[in-house]
């Protein structure tokens, strides 16, 4: 009998673990844009706010894979707490610098929370592999986990602007996202759900510190999400070059609006399904098939046009990274399975700033047309590398095979 996401959820403890793990993402979807608008209401302005917010970001992206290797390492219930407080502290004292007119202060605070950001997602997807007894359960146990942190950085913002409409609401909304990322975290730690982590590894000095990137097979995988990451980046550019094209900045959210709705419709599909073939080759496909899309709503330009056209981008993202996440489960062994994890999502958002950085430069130097077909371009060139890497290791394995067997029959003559 094939699994539904109501079997998922009445997995032992998992709602338990879930529910807190949702409610600390929402502090994630919140934090980025309740900085700038503390920040900008100060004498720094926008140069400070950006600053602050792109010191948070570098210090999440930069640290991911450390924290999770922690995890592994020394366990979820040891670790999260810490982190946690540092998050929350950092934000907090976020608040305070600015409130005092220390920039500086601000940017460094600002990292350092950005460096202890729990890492509830690789945790969770951790989780869910140790509930889910059968493959067709983690499938749909991935797929809900995507399609609810869709959701989450959906309202996230929504709660964000609501909560700045009130008397010091930038203030509020960052103390808001540090007690959400503290409260979500200590509901994870404290839930009853088997934790991934604390695993003996069984690998050399230079193989740990490597970590899953030693895996020949993980790079290809990761080739595919940068170039998933490339679609994502480039829809959230474009957006708002389109709704700057059409005389009003707001119509860049309604796109972005669409195109989650469809990420999370995708994903939510993929989940419902059973699928034969393996995840790699599954991934494949999806990102071709985003960059194929993304070609596509290169030519639109009016908003009936360009909702239907980034509703279906969305509808390949979600799916293709939970076949990447299927696919870290299966080449990591179990100690690295939360860096792996995390690892799908760096090259996701290093997918997305590379993005912005080349998408930025032809967008004011092109048209929206021509940047839109060379973003989905190099997003193609990203799947393809894979595609050959993944071609070429197989070529290697099949000649070791046949020199193996060669040499068995040599012996046995």
């Amino acid at each position: 009998m094939r699994a539904t996401y109501l079997d998922v959820l009445r997995l032992p403890y998992a709602l338990r673990a879930f529910v807190p793990s949702v409610v600390g993402k929402l502090s994630f979807a919140m934090v980025s844009l309740a900085l700038l608008l503390l920040v900008q209401e100060g004498p720094g302005g926008f140069a400070l706010s950006g600053a602050v917010v792109g010191g948070f970001g570098l210090g999440n992206v930069v640290a991911a894979p450390l924290r999770a290797r922690l995890v592994d390492q020394y366990g979820a219930r040891l670790v999260l707490p810490w982190l946690a407080v540092g998050y929350a502290a950092g934000l907090i004292g976020v608040v305070f610098a600015v409130g005092a007119d220390s920039g500086g202060v601000a940017i460094v605070l600002g990292v350092l929370s950005g460096l202890c950001t729990p890492p509830l997602g690789a945790v969770m997807r951790g989780v869910w592999a140790l509930l889910a007894t059968t493959d067709g359960h983690r499938t749909r146990a991935y797929s809900l986990d995507a399609v609810a942190e869709e959701l989450v950085f959906i309202a996230g913002p929504l709660m964000v602007s609501l909560v700045a409409l009130l008397p010091n609401g930038p203030t509020v909304a960052v103390v808001v996202a540090a007690t959400a990322g503290l409260v979500g975290t200590v509901g994870m730690v404290l839930s009853p759900a088997p934790k991934p982590g604390k695993v003996r590894r069984r690998v050399s000095a230079w193989s740990g510190w490597v970590g899953p990137l030693r895996h020949a097979r993980l790079w290809p995988v990761l080739s595919v999400l940068v170039g998933v990451g490339l679609v994502l980046g480039a829809v959230e550019l474009l957006s708002t070059a389109h709704g700057q094209a059409m005389g009003h900045s707001g119509l860049a959210g309604v796109l972005l609006a669409f195109f989650a709705v469809g990420s999370a419709a995708g994903g939510l599909f993929y989940g419902s399904r059973t699928w034969t073939a393996a995840p790699m080759g599954r991934m494949v496909f999806l990102g071709l098939a985003a960059c194929g899309a993304l070609f596509a709503a290169a030519w639109g330009g009016e908003l009936v046009v360009l909702v239907p056209l980034f509703t279906v981008v969305g509808l390949f993202v979600a799916p293709s990274m939970i076949s990447g996440y299927l696919a870290a489960d299966e080449i990591a062994p179990v100690e690295e399975r939360t860096e792996a994890s995390a690892l799908i999502n760096t090259a996701v958002n290093a997918g997305a700033a590379l993005a912005f950085a080349v998408g930025g430069a032809l967008l004011d130097s092109t048209s929206i047309t021509v940047s839109t077909v060379l973003l989905a371009a190099t997003a193609g060139i990203f799947v393809a590398v894979a595609v050959l890497s993944a071609v070429r290791d197989r070529r290697l394995q099949w000649a070791a095979r046949a020199t193996v067997a060669q040499e068995d029959r040599g012996e046995r003559t």
